[in-house]
């Protein structure tokens, strides 16, 4: 997909601006009901957000599910970030409502959050200024950017980060060249992303979401299925075009520029993330079942039957 986009045509822009509107609209209008994890990770709420017709992606927004699935991650992210400095210079990539540089400034790191979507980015200001946790605050800072386009001062940053945004970077190698640039000379890449998910995740993931009861009705659940994997792909890049520009491409991409020094294979449950969201049951037994789908997904990725689809890696520019 990515190499249908000539950087700076008219094409080009018309979809950047989509791309933007439509990653604010889904953060201004998980707000109207509540704070999504995605904009502050401590006071996040939980929220149920439908949108009409369509595909139902993060209609349901739960922070404590969130924790049980994603916890570990998120704790071996700031080990790592304090590993390489307790007051960083971070630089966070593709940031969207800033939950993440937010939690990392209440950390005492100094970080500047960049993304395409200038809604979002007003809404992660307006986070910033109101936060309640000020004890040991480092500084966050937000630029709307480009980061197809983008050109990076050089040995600034002690940590380069981003978190499920790479695959929507249509020129990333030229991302991973400035990233490169930017970093000084002992310096760390960190992020997560989507490396692409194997037909028998899909088939697993899939199976338990439609069997599962869920905020998404049966009938839209059948619609979705009938429609095939290429139709849904389809009607997410109609919403966000460059959804997908580099996904199972990513990592050899990533290890031409950096070696990597850790990493972190997880997810091999397809559509773990809607599972754990939208499965509607009653909290006393919701969450132990999201501990129990947890469990099986890390012994299936250990017993080597499933792939993973997500990585978590820390690295090193071969040359700097």
């Amino acid at each position: 997909m990515s190499d249908s986009w000539k950087i700076g045509s008219a094409e080009y822009d018309s979809a950047l601006k989509k791309e933007a509107e439509y990653w604010g609209s889904e953060i201004k209008q998980a707000l109207q009901k509540g704070i999504p994890f995605s904009v502050d990770m401590r006071r996040a709420q939980k929220i149920f957000v439908h949108r009409g017709n369509g595909l139902p992606q993060q209609q349901s927004f739960d922070p404590k599910a969130e924790w049980i699935m994603n916890g570990e991650l998120y704790e071996r992210v700031f080990q790592w970030v304090r590993s390489v400095s307790p007051q960083a210079r971070i630089l966070f990539l593709t940031c969207g409502g800033g939950g993440f540089c937010l939690e990392l400034a209440r950390q005492g790191h100094h970080v500047l959050g960049m993304d395409i979507s200038h809604e979002a980015l007003q809404i992660a200001k307006n986070f910033a200024d109101e936060n309640p946790y000020t004890k040991g605050f480092g500084s966050v800072e937000y630029k709307v950017t480009d980061l197809n386009r983008v050109e990076l001062p050089k040995d600034t940053f002690d940590v380069v980060m981003a978190w499920d945004g790479l695959h929507h970077i249509v020129a990333l190698d030229h991302l991973l060249h400035q990233i490169v640039k930017s970093l000084k000379p002992k310096g760390r890449f960190i992020f997560s992303d989507n490396i692409g998910m194997h037909r028998s995740s899909r088939l697993l993931g899939g199976g338990m979401y439609f069997l599962l009861p869920t905020h998404v009705s049966y009938a839209q659940k059948w619609s979705i299925a009938l429609r095939g994997a290429d139709a849904v792909k389809k009607e997410m890049q109609d919403r966000s075009p460059f959804e997908e520009s580099h996904t199972h491409e990513m990592m050899p991409m990533v290890t031409r520029v950096f070696n990597i020094e850790r990493s972190f294979y997880h997810t091999s449950i397809g559509y773990r993330a809607a599972i754990a969201g939208d499965t509607r049951l009653p909290e006393k037994l919701k969450y132990p079942f999201l501990r129990f789908v947890k469990k099986l997904d890390d012994i299936l990725l250990k017993s080597g039957l499933f792939s993973p689809d997500h990585v978590l890696a820390m690295a090193y520019p071969i040359q700097k």
